[in-house]
């Protein structure tokens, strides 16, 4: 009787390091499985077996194992062990054969086939933690300060001249364990960005601690005196957006701070011109305004899964030319807002850092913002209606809403705007015109299925993310590191897009895109005086994570509901609940995102996206950019069911090991909400543009608080292309 059993699996080392050690005859009696070596032979349940290793490709990629009785009667074992370089780590197609005597009856086979895959996992874990201890770096022998001044390549020599002392300790910090990404930073001058890494670092650790400063927030008994503003932004990025519409089409007199300059981004955006078209319909910004600040729009977008040898799924490539097919320069459209914002009255207050927040009791709550200015001890107070917090996914004021609960989920993303790629139409090459909007180009690396993206700028600039996606577990050891995958990222850009003979990084670009602190509409409740907006209300999609995108879509949504708030009093935290970019499609997402973190092999990712790209190419390019520009409707959503299950029957059980049973009842529930939501949509839609007035109307009359509820439903609907 023949028991066959099969894995392919990740080694968490590279090529060469995990095959010496498959090779090194000393590890194997420290594997479990209960195999005793005894010089030539080796001892199994009281039996004695012969093995015998060989390589069966020239450079040793495929290593077989066969282990027969010395008597010649009972069980025979084959394991077979074929390797391929991952670069960073390294990938094993394995294959048990155990050729036993007796009759092949099926409860035999299946008890069997159990034990061999308890023993492969076993010995599995026990070789991964081995190559790990491998792994451990020595400490690096050159420091900063060294009197080698002939290096002039941005080493260690450059440290002593041109950065201070704080940031010459970072760098002895963090080279020994980082050493590529300390290099590259340096090369690019970006040393600052560096020290803001390792700060958002250290601020996304205390976040996975549940830590969180209750101090930063005081309810005040007394009331304050008039305020200085009707509404206090805190953070100078997507929040700025926001600030200019609220000062330019509404009149509202708003003031901006930031920890650093005001308008200064460190990513770059993509996104369709049709959502674009959002922004020029606030009437703050015409499409003349954005000609300057649209860098480049490509005639197509690609998304594609790696299909290895190994694989019994081939890569089906997904083009979809309006997604995320226009290039922004992010910096020039903050710095554009930021004089539309001006140009209206708006105050810019950069090099400020938020301390605290006071809110204050009575019939017209205010609050008020304490800021301590960079360099200075002395610290300034203002005073607003409310503030609107855009400090980013690791807000303090967020943190203390959700009682230092972390996301539901997130994508560390790094990169770099780098010139200079070998050009040309291959899948490793820089074409302008085409942009990658989600590509995988190996099985897991390091545990996680690694994506790329890739969109081209001025010139033969290309803007290049790394990074994958996770679901926050707090009982977790994972650390979800920006600096592990930027040494990662510099190691692997090659496997990706070919550097050429001119190559070279200009800048960095990062950050923690969280999924939403919330899988509903609303469940922590707002904090009295705080309306959250971009990352720190976190309420993008969990698959695309635009915030971006999410944000400028949503922008006349979330600004006229606010407007309409401040005209009829309506801040309280009840009120207020409706305004915010939520989508109850987007809720959806949160399963198929799920789907892109490995659960059993390495290649489950791959495997499964590309059965779902073919669901997608199935139905057509138009649905597909429906689905990846967040406006997924009822009728879509159940032909991307049945034709992964018809696809892929094994679904189910997918489901069940990834989701368990609290997420499906998650889904069950998410589902039942959409399905509401589109029946309620369906009846508006149907009842005409006339109907909605007239109920927005008596509502204004009767009950301003159920108008803005009716306003926040319909364009909730817009956003999604519903009515």
């Amino acid at each position: 009787m023949k028991t066959r059993y099969r894995a392919y699996l990740e080694l968490p080392a590279p090529h060469d390091l995990a095959a010496d050690l498959l090779r090194d005859a000393q590890i194997w009696p420290k594997l479990p499985g209960g195999w005793e070596s005894l010089g030539t032979l080796w001892r199994y349940d009281s039996d004695l077996y012969r093995i015998d290793m060989r390589a069966d490709s020239p450079a040793g990629d495929q290593m077989r194992w066969e282990a027969a009785p010395v008597t010649g009667q009972g069980t025979r074992a084959t394991l077979t062990i074929t390797l391929h370089d991952g670069a960073v780590s390294t990938h094993a197609e394995v294959e048990v054969v155990l050729d036993s005597p007796g009759p092949a009856w099926p409860w035999r086979q299946m008890r069997l086939g159990g034990e061999l895959r308890r023993r492969v996992a076993a010995c599995y874990a026990e070789l991964s933690a081995e190559l790990r201890r491998r792994l451990v770096r020595e400490p690096a022998l050159m420091i900063a300060g060294d009197d080698d001044d002939d290096d002039d390549t941005g080493g260690p020599a450059l440290v002593s001249r041109s950065v201070s002392a704080a940031q010459a300790a970072l760098i002895d910090q963090l080279r020994p364990r980082y050493p590529q990404t300390v290099e590259h930073f340096l090369e690019m001058g970006a040393i600052e960005h560096l020290e803001r890494v390792a700060r958002l670092e250290a601020g996304w650790e205390q976040i996975m601690r549940g830590a969180y400063d209750a101090s930063v927030y005081e309810v005040a008994g007394e009331p304050t005196p008039t305020p200085d503003f009707d509404l206090i932004y805190a953070g100078g990025g997507l929040g700025l957006l926001h600030a200019a519409v609220m000062a330019a089409r509404y009149g509202r007199k708003v003031m901006v701070f930031d920890r650093s300059e005001v308008g200064c981004a460190h990513r770059e955006w993509n996104i369709s011109r049709a959502e674009l078209d959002a922004l020029v319909g606030t009437g703050v910004v015409s499409w003349d305004d954005l000609d300057a600040v649209v860098m480049r729009e490509y005639r197509d977008g690609l998304v594609r899964f790696h299909s290895g040898k190994h694989s019994d799924v081939p890569s089906t490539d997904l083009w979809l030319p309006e997604v995320l097919n226009v290039a922004i320069d992010a910096s020039a459209l903050l710095r554009l807002m930021r004089r539309k914002l001006e140009d209206a009255g708006g105050t810019v207050l950069s090099g400020r850092i938020f301390r605290k927040l006071r809110v204050s009791t009575g019939d017209r709550p205010t609050v008020e913002v304490e800021l301590a200015p960079a360099g200075r001890g002395d610290g300034e107070r203002y005073s607003a209606r409310l503030l609107l917090d855009g400090m980013g996914s690791t807000s303090p004021l967020a943190l203390l809403r959700h009682a230092g609960r972390p996301f539901a989920g997130v994508c560390p993303t790094v990169g770099t705007v780098a010139h200079g790629f070998a050009q040309g139409d291959g899948p490793q090459e820089y074409d302008p015109t085409l942009g990658d909007i989600l590509v995988s180009v190996a099985d897991s690396q390091s545990g996680e299925q690694l994506m790329w993206e890739g969109f081209p700028g001025r010139g033969d600039e290309l803007t290049v993310y790394l990074f994958y996606y996770s679901a926050i577990r707090r009982d977790s050891a994972r650390s979800y590191s920006m600096l592990d995958l930027f040494e990662q990222y510099f190691t692997l850009l090659p496997t990706y897009k070919q550097p050429g003979p001119a190559f070279r990084h200009t800048r960095p670009v990062y950050g923690y895109i969280p999924a939403r602190h919330s899988l509903r509409l609303q469940e922590a409740p707002l904090l009295p005086g705080v309306l959250p907006v971009g990352d720190s209300a976190a309420q993008q999609s969990p698959l695309t994570f635009c915030g971006f995108g999410s944000h400028v879509r949503n922008l006349r949504r979330t600004a006229g509901l606010l407007d309409y708030a401040l005209s009829h009093d309506l801040l309280d935290p009840t009120h207020m609940a409706p305004i915010n970019a939520f989508q109850v499609n987007v809720s959806l997402n949160w399963v198929f995102s799920r789907f892109m973190e490995p659960w059993e092999q390495a290649d489950d990712v791959n495997r499964l996206q590309n059965i779902f790209m073919r669901v997608l190419h199935e139905m057509g390019v138009e649905t597909a950019t429906r689905f990846f520009q967040d406006r997924m409707r009822w009728a879509d959503y159940h032909p991307m069911l049945l034709g992964m299950m018809w696809h892929n029957p094994k679904i189910l059980l997918a489901a069940w090991k990834v989701l368990g049973p609290q997420g499906i009842l998650q889904w069950m529930g998410d589902y039942s909400r959409f399905t509401a939501a589109a029946a309620t949509a369906a009846i508006a839609r149907a009842s005409g543009r006339r109907a909605e007035a007239a109920l927005i109307g008596l509502a204004d009359r009767v009950a301003p608080r159920v108008s803005l509820r009716l306003r926040a439903r319909y364009a909730e609907w817009r956003s999604m292309g519903w009515v």
